[in-house]
């Protein structure tokens, strides 16, 4: 029988069942017969789990929480429960067990469940072919008939169990909502029992109709441990291996780092033992593919011989190195994180960035650490500059960025988010707000691609404490979660925040030109900086450097530095124009430009500025065989 009985009057088996000759149940506007369909008919909208999952293996270390389960079941009121938890921890596994337990005349099964049957009632399949006005209702009624008469000893399982909730005001919605309408007496009055399974964000959907909530007993779903994952994979891996005919071997040394790789390289949101087995799945599919690509090269190459050997090999073992590999993939996509060249990078610094030798120095040392990878993280490398205005701290950020990603860094301007809500231009807008249904692109939604990026969170002191406690919860957890519940995974990426708090404990860092030190101490810096935060989002900074401010002789080497930039430029893309500018700026234009543009509380910023108008002058003055009018100052 198929789905088709619901809309054709019934089979010709119940024709046969109904005295010969009778004719056929009237069939009403909605499309089931009046009698709600025979039990064969629903049968067909639901998938038996004890017939499927009746050879599975046992599920393991979940015994206390399968007897809870069953507790549930039989109980007198209310015999339905709902299982919650992150995706990928086994909530779907639990039932499946349970169903072949019941399969299989379990022992431990309660005798008032013996001979049940656990039938998953896919949403989509109710959902499918109502597009007359009533079918649904019918389709509805005829599984709650069939599930709330005893004698078919009938239990439900609907996965993803939110989707009947509603929430959004979306249509599927409205489905959503007219199905959890109907079932709602049927579930108060006890009739049927119902297992229904959805993560924590999403069971969130069931506090918005509590009536239909209180009909279920919550059971929450805890992840596995590592030690329990490892023993998983255990039992999954002679499957695997059969599955790819035996021609991939995976040692117990492999199986372990599998294990510990999973756990250190998946995206935020992945959880055990799913990830693991997800990608040991992946690792054995990726190594056949690579077995089968070199066996094709060599016979291209006419290397028979070794096509002949890669043939004739038993099996293919599954190293450490390609399962990183392949994790890393998984992670990332094709987008990989470059390998740091940590001299190159303290050179570029240095080069474009003055009067910050110390602070520099900090920065590539502890990159350089970060790129030995000895302590793999789940959460960000946090980052705070603190100085006054022009000293150089995004100027920094930017060539760390084009260092070590190859492309810009993530900005988010943060005097742009000095209000509550502004969270909203950063997760998107809560269901019901004004627009909470749009499709805009999302500052953060490019870590999908690719977590392997540098963030700059400029001006961060001017941020709101909602917005700064957001990110608090990325730099804690690793990732945040946005208003259409997607997660954004911040554990691969250098997230640098930026201040000009504390600039007046900073501003007495040197005396005179630079020769005399005045050290300001870690302790002293933190002090400063907790009058502009909280010191909960402090402690979440593995790094805090105060960059020193720009005094007059440093001002002088910033203009001559860019000058020899500007001019080396200049000599490539118009070599006409560069004979009319010397080596280097005189010394006495140098002093000249910097008595009438240094102000200390703007740092280098007019520095570029004089430079940009000197080298025009001198242009200028060239072509014209005279001087040029226009100075520095005048600006």
């Amino acid at each position: 029988m198929g789905l088709s009985n619901f809309t054709s009057g019934g089979s010709d088996d119940d024709k046969g069942n109904g005295g010969g000759g009778s004719p056929p149940p009237q069939v009403p506007s909605g499309g089931l017969p009046s009698s709600g369909g025979s039990a064969d008919d629903v049968k067909e909208l639901l998938v038996d789990y004890n017939e499927k999952f009746k050879n599975a293996d046992p599920t393991m270390f979940r015994d206390p929480l399968i007897g809870q389960v069953l507790s549930v079941i039989i109980s007198k009121t209310k015999p339905n429960t709902l299982l919650v938890g992150s995706a990928g921890v086994g909530k779907t596994k639990i039932v499946e067990d349970i169903a072949r337990r019941i399969a299989l005349g379990d022992t431990l099964i309660p005798d008032q469940l013996k001979d049940y049957t656990i039938y998953e009632l896919p949403i989509t399949n109710i959902i499918a072919g109502t597009g007359i006005v009533g079918s649904l209702e019918e389709k509805v009624k005829a599984i709650v008939e069939f599930a709330s008469d005893p004698k078919n000893k009938a239990i439900l399982f609907m996965d993803e169990i939110h989707q009947i909730t509603g929430g959004s005001g979306s249509h599927g919605d409205a489905v959503g909502r007219k199905i959890s309408q109907i079932l709602k007496p049927a579930l108060a009055r006890g009739d049927m029992s119902v297992i229904g399974a959805t993560t924590s964000t999403e069971s969130r959907a069931f506090d918005e109709d509590p009536a239909f909530a209180r009909r279920f007993t919550r059971l929450i779903v805890d992840e596995l441990s590592v030690e329990q994952t490892l023993a998983v994979m255990n039992t999954v891996r002679p499957g695997l291996m059969a599955h790819y005919h035996h021609q991939i071997g995976v040692s117990d040394d492999v199986l372990a780092s599998v294990v510990q790789i999973a756990e250190t390289n998946s995206r935020a949101g992945q959880h055990r033992p799913d990830n693991a087995i997800t990608l040991l799945d992946r690792a054995m599919a990726d190594r056949v593919l690579e077995q089968k690509r070199l066996i094709v090269q060599a016979e291209v190459a006419g290397d028979t011989a070794l096509a002949q050997h890669l043939r004739s090999m038993p099996q293919v073992p599954l190293t450490n190195t390609r399962v990183l590999d392949v994790a890393k993939r998984l992670m990332t996509g094709n987008a990989q994180r470059k390998d740091l060249d940590v001299a190159a990078l303290s050179a570029t610094l240095t080069s474009r960035l003055q009067g910050q030798d110390d602070v520099l120095a900090k920065l590539t040392d502890r990159l350089a650490r970060e790129e030995l990878d000895l302590f793999p993280m789940r959460t960000p490398t946090t980052w705070l500059f603190a100085g006054a205005s022009g000293v150089g701290k995004t100027e920094a950020v930017k060539i760390i960025a084009e260092k070590m990603t190859g492309s810009e860094p993530i900005i988010l301007n943060m005097t742009e988010f000095h209000t509550e809500w502004s969270t909203s231009k950063i997760i998107g807008a809560p269901p019901g707000y004004i627009g909470s249904d749009s499709n805009q692109e999302l500052p953060f939604d490019m870590l999908e691609s690719n977590p392997h990026r540098v963030i700059l969170l400029d001006e961060f002191e001017k941020a709101n404490k909602a917005v700064q406690r957001l990110f608090l919860s990325a730099f804690d957890e690793g990732y945040i979660r946005n208003a259409r519940g997607k997660i954004l995974d911040f554990s691969k990426a250098l997230v640098i925040c930026t201040t000009n708090a504390a600039r007046e404990s900073l501003d007495g860092k040197t005396v005179g030109f630079g020769n005399n030190p005045k050290t300001v101490s870690n302790q002293s810096l933190n002090k400063a900086l907790a009058q502009s935060f909280d010191t909960e989002l402090l402690g979440r900074f593995s790094l805090i450097v105060g960059f020193n401010p720009i005094d007059r002789q440093t001002y002088r080497l910033i203009m001559t530095a860019d000058y020899e930039r500007q001019r080396e430029r200049i000599t490539e893309a118009k070599p006409r124009l560069a004979h009319a500018l010397p080596m280097a700026m005189p010394d006495d234009e140098l002093r000249a430009i910097e008595e009438t543009t240094y102000v200390d509380s703007q740092g280098a910023r007019p520095a570029r500025k004089a430079v940009r108008a000197w080298i025009e002058d001198r242009l200028l003055a060239a072509q014209t065989g005279g001087t040029s009018s226009t100075s520095p100052s005048d600006d």
